[in-house]
């Protein structure tokens, strides 16, 4: 819990200072399809997992829920290393669909 509140704060910050810019959206449902490929071996990728793989990886639907969680603050996560979170190599549609995705969980 410690940890995710960690990195909330680190994405909240990112995004105060971190310059505005327009986010493309993406589609949910490639995002899912990508989720299940790239990250379903250590998150819970689906709205009626209650834990993930890796007791450590929040939950898709935790970090949807999170207070103040935005696109921004997901794109901030998905493109800058922090521990225990491997650096994948998406391209900007990618990320925008795993955003989506992330969003559509609400």
């Amino acid at each position: 819990m410690q940890r995710v509140t960690c990195v909330v704060a680190f994405l909240a910050l990112s995004i105060v200072v971190g310059p505005v810019r327009a986010q493309a959206v993406g589609d949910p449902r490639e995002g899912l399809a990508l989720a299940q490929q790239v990250c379903s071996e250590c998150h819970a990728t689906e709205k009626g997992q209650v834990f993930s793989p890796n007791a450590q990886a929040p939950t898709f639907l935790r970090i949807a829920t999170t207070p103040g969680m935005t696109m921004a603050a997901i794109t901030v996560a998905l493109t800058t290393p922090h521990a225990g979170m491997p650096m994948f190599r998406l391209t900007t549609e990618q990320r925008a669909d795993v955003v989506a995705y992330i969003l559509s969980l609400r």
